[in-house]
């Protein structure tokens, strides 16, 4: 019998699997082992087993070491992952081992300390304190916690004494208590939840319908409008899908920051249920124990942000995807997943239902609702009955005098907001002082040298950085091209703006909240909880404030400066747009305060803005999706993108133009475009350019991509250009 030879992934450039022995080692589908390749070693996982392989077996290398003591993974997530692998262009190694826990990723033993709580058992509860010696302080303190609270985590028992888990695991040893693993516990936004509200008519009808069939696949189109109560369908969906003992669900989130809202609610509606979050602020042992908490099924919810698709659970029967419209589901770089469209997939070979939340849906979905894909259930009306949509004004800028970059109205809005003791929210999707670092002689603008961008001033610091690499420089004291001392920072920032309404408003209470304010890991929680408990007046934020906050004291947002969105070169820039500002219009007056939205435009007679002033998403999306068909854009055709990069240009010209020879030798089906240099031609000191391809169907692009990357793949070219291929793009 000759040797059992295992089929293993790795975490390498090359489409393939590689052979090795066993060498006796008792291996299971799925699980971590160490291998020799070349003078490395590296994590794989072993995908297959075989008796033959197309080398010689006195040329295959055995396995060093198998991970046994640690949970596989299942052929679901081992399929699901050769499934993305597979549509999305990329290695099959290096999409199932990024899919994995960083501490999974490596040779070290990927060990967490198990955390526990422990409860009373009857004869713990049964003695009688005043039968302990009087000395042993600790023990009757940890006693008399257990016998009042019946149950106490670690971090509790640390608030006792430093010795208390010692005397708890004697408890344990003499059965006055039991130990029962639990997740990590992490920080969540501090919020008092009211009991849970009853359900108006749309609510009500979108739970039933959605439970007539719980067991199968269909794609279920949420559409409500901010403020709708979207979050208490997922929630009564949840509650009746987890009332099944074995079932777990997942729960998608656009970005980090809108976990720990999210978390808490549910952490305060599902206590009999072990909650985890999955995001990239955990810690590395965080992120690895909730990861093995949803792989063996003991975590019933996970609330996660987009690698969370991929997390294996066991006991999956419900996928919600809040936000679906969100471009942070995206992933751009590595393999380029789209998390919606794999959540769809994952749901239909599961045969579950998967439910899509957005007040503004992507064209996409839209168009899968209009045309019978998708299930459609809308929700027109705020869940709480007093709560009004907000009156939105657009103010034409070129008709008033501004003051520092806002208008009378929007500063008139604002003393009456603070004067009632109401919150206010500004939005303005650039951080930094200043978007522009300008001379008044010459009009010479801070440029970055690596990136075709300009350089923003961050003046706190005084810096000029780059928001695309990174790169920083001192703010020069005079002109670099004439001379000139009289330098200007133009345009305004979320720092500029701060110090503007800290001048004009002294007695205000403000609070930034973009990345450079946020970067500590609980730093937006901390500000968050200020705002419900009314210790901020006015909040100044990017888009990270726009979508899934409840204020229920907000009743004026502002929006500074939108319009360059309007004369985009990218077709999606009005999409987005539309779609943010519905969002950040939505933070205001969703309690029982009417709420306002000032916008600040030069071109408020725009049909973008008249379909904001409507709240009207349904006739721009339609209108959006009659002009995307008559010049055959997405949803009506489905696109690739061939992304090249080099220090030097001649290198990706050469690439790409012979790239754009051997797509159109190999199908007739595919339009192939001409390549171009990207709006972002230089990015971190790489010159950059593009080809698109463009098929009516996927079958066509899918075979003719499979093809090209055999050819591009064999060319030694492919070696000194750092490419890519992005199936369904969002930018180009």
């Amino acid at each position: 019998m000759p040797k059992s030879i295992l089929k293993i992934a790795l975490d390498l450039p090359l489409d393939r699997l590689f052979d090795y022995l066993s060498d006796g080692h008792q291996v299971q589908i799925g699980q971590r082992v160490l291998v020799p390749f070349g003078r490395r070693s590296l994590i794989g996982i072993v995908i297959a087993k075989s008796n033959e392989s197309e080398f010689a077996l006195e040329k295959l290398k055995a396995v060093t070491q198998v991970f046994s003591d640690e949970p596989v993974l299942d052929s679901e997530a081992l399929s699901l992952l050769k499934f993305s692998a597979d549509y999305y262009q990329y290695p099959y190694g290096q999409a199932l081992l990024s899919s994995l826990p960083a501490r999974l990723r490596q040779i070290a033993p990927a060990l967490t300390r198990k955390q526990y709580r422990y409860l009373i058992t009857p004869l713990g509860q049964q003695t009688d304190i005043n039968t302990l010696p009087a000395r042993q302080t600790v023990v009757r303190r940890v006693l008399l916690a257990l016998q009042t609270q019946t149950a106490l985590t670690e971090s509790e028992l640390d608030a006792i004494s430093s010795s208390a888990r010692k005397v708890v695991k004697q408890f344990v040893a003499d059965d006055w208590a039991q130990s029962e693993q639990v997740a990590a516990l992490v920080k969540t936004l501090a919020m008092a939840m009211p009991e849970a509200p009853a359900l108006n008519d749309e609510q009500a009808l979108a739970l039933s319908s959605i439970m007539q069939t719980p067991q199968q696949f269909k794609a279920w189109l949420l559409h409500g409008i901010t403020g709708s109560g979207k979050t208490e369908v997922y929630m009564r969906l949840m509650q009746q899908i987890l009332e099944n003992d074995d079932a777990q669900v997942l729960v998608l989130v656009p970005e980090i920051n809108l976990t720990p809202q999210l978390e808490a609610r549910f952490r305060s509606r599902f206590a009999q249920f072990p909650l985890v979050s999955l995001h990239s602020h955990l810690s590395e042992a965080e992120r690895l124990h909730h990861w093995q908490l949803a792989q063996a099924g003991a975590a019933k919810i996970v609330i996660g942000t987009r690698l969370s698709i991929f997390t294996p659970m066991p006991n999956l029967k419900l996928i919600i995807i809040d936000e679906e419209h969100d471009s942070s589901y995206k992933q751009q770089d590595s393999m380029r997943y789209h998390a919606r469209d794999v959540a769809l997939m994952r749901a239909k070979r599961l045969n579950i239902p998967v439910v899509l939340g957005s007040a503004t849906p992507a064209l996409e979905t839209w168009h899968n609702a209009q045309n019978g894909k998708y299930h459609l259930l809308s929700l027109n009306q705020r869940a709480v009955s007093a709560a009004k949509l907000p009156q939105i004004d657009c103010i034409d800028t070129t008709k008033v005098n501004l003051q520092q970059g806002l208008t009378p109205q929007l500063i008139t809005a604002l003393k009456l907001r603070l004067a009632r003791k109401e919150q206010s929210l500004l939005f303005i999707n650039r951080r930094g002082y200043s978007p522009v670092l300008l001379c008044s002689a010459c009009h010479w603008i801070a440029p970055c040298l690596r990136c075709s961008s300009r350089l923003v001033v961050h003046l706190g610091q005084r810096k000029l950085r780059c928001h695309h690499c990174g790169d920083e420089q001192k703010i020069p004291l005079q002109c670099p091209s004439c001379g000139n001392a009289d330098l200007h920072p133009t345009g305004h920032g979320t720092q500029r703006l701060e110090q503007t309404l800290a001048q004009m408003l002294p007695g205000a209470r403000i609070a930034r909240v973009d990345r450079d304010s946020i970067s500590r890991k609980d730093a937006l929680l901390e500000i968050l909880e200020q705002v419900h408990g009314g210790a901020i007046d006015i909040l100044v934020g990017t888009q990270m404030l726009a979508k899934g906050h409840d204020f229920p004291n907000l009743t004026l947002v502002g929006v500074i400066d939108t319009d360059s969105a309007l004369h985009s070169p990218d077709f999606r820039a009005s999409e987005r747009l539309f779609a943010q500002l519905m969002q950040v219009a939505g933070r205001a007056g969703r309690a029982s305060i009417a709420g306002q939205v000032i916008i600040q435009t030069q071109f408020p007679d725009h049909d973008l803005f008249n379909a904001i002033r409507r709240q009207d998403y349904v006739s721009y999306a339609n209108a959006l999706l009659l002009e995307r068909e008559q010049v055959q854009f997405p949803p009506y055709v489905f696109t690739a993108l061939l992304r090249a990069e080099a220090n030097d240009f001649a290198l990706v010209q050469k690439f790409l133009r012979a790239a754009f020879e051997q797509a159109r030798s190999l199908s007739q089906d595919v339009l192939v475009y001409d390549p171009v240099r990207p709006q972002m031609e230089r990015l971190k000191g790489m010159e950059r350019a593009h080809m698109l391809m463009q098929a009516d169907g996927r079958p066509a692009l899918q075979r003719l991509l499979r093809n090209l990357l055999l050819f591009i793949r064999a060319q030694p070219l492919s070696a000194r250009v750092r490419w890519s291929v992005d199936v369904n793009p969002l930018e180009f």
